[in-house]
């Protein structure tokens, strides 16, 4: 029998990982349409997914404009440059993956059968306070600036590469304090054997007189641990330093 995804997509403890402690003024938010470099042909995403996935990301998009003051106090992590007294200009996140079968709330997508279609999200936020000293916020430095923003995948089984999807454009000015990159994605056949992966998104500004990147550090994981042998159970929320992981299996 095949293995089933381990828990079911809790809705209210995703949200309160993620809820806001004050909603901040001026933040803006958008969904960037999807560049793929990588595969041959664009995925053709179903009406009905495509909705669900629109909604999911609406919600999620208006935790994160609400979440902004919060992860203003948050400790510095990989987004460079760094100024003193630990302001970011800016700095990225993944969530996912989820499956959207049914009606919400929709189950993880940690464990994919092979020909299903999956989306994970990625999400650059851009500083909008002045830095120290006065100095200019993330907004405004990175506004009009050329940015790549990519999926990398692993095939951890095997060590391969993919999947991958490449984002490129140019911010606003003032930039958007947050952009919400939507990956789709159907993995194939691994054969007898499942397969499991890895995914980062990384950021960077092309212009040689700007030098930034970023890649996330920060996971949101849809997924619950139930406990087992005496283990405690886990639920969703935000992990550290830990990559977005998946299984892929033959169903």
């Amino acid at each position: 029998m095949a293995a089933k995804p381990k828990g079911g997509y809790e809705a209210d403890k995703v949200e309160a990982a993620l809820s806001p402690t004050s909603i901040g003024s001026g933040t803006s938010a958008r969904v960037v349409p999807l560049k793929v470099e990588t595969m041959p042909t664009q995925l053709e995403i179903p009406a009905e997914i495509a909705d669900k996935a629109a909604r999911y990301i609406e919600r999620y998009e208006q935790h994160l404009k609400a979440r902004t003051e919060a992860l203003l106090e948050a400790a510095p992590e990989a987004g460079e440059p760094t100024l003193a007294g630990g302001y970011q200009y800016w700095n990225c996140l993944t969530a996912g993956p989820i499956q959207f079968f049914g009606n919400p709330p929709y189950r993880p997508g940690k464990i994919i059968a092979a020909g299903e279609l999956a989306l994970m999200l990625g999400v650059v936020w851009i500083n909008p306070l002045n830095g120290p000293g006065g100095s200019l916020p993330g907004t405004i430095v990175l506004g009009a600036r050329n940015y790549r923003v990519r999926f990398d995948g692993m095939n951890v089984s095997n060590v391969a590469d993919g999947p991958n999807a490449t984002f490129t454009g140019v911010f606003t000015s003032p930039a958007p304090v947050v952009s919400v990159f939507p990956f789709f994605f159907i993995p194939g056949d691994p054969g007898v054997n499942p397969r499991l992966f890895e995914m980062t998104l990384t950021a960077d500004i092309v212009e040689s007189g700007q030098p930034m990147a970023a890649f996330s550090t920060w996971h949101v994981d849809p997924d619950s641990e139930p406990p087992f042998l005496g283990l405690p159970g886990v639920p969703p929320g935000l992990q550290y330093d830990i990559p977005a992981r998946y299984l892929v299996y033959r169903k």
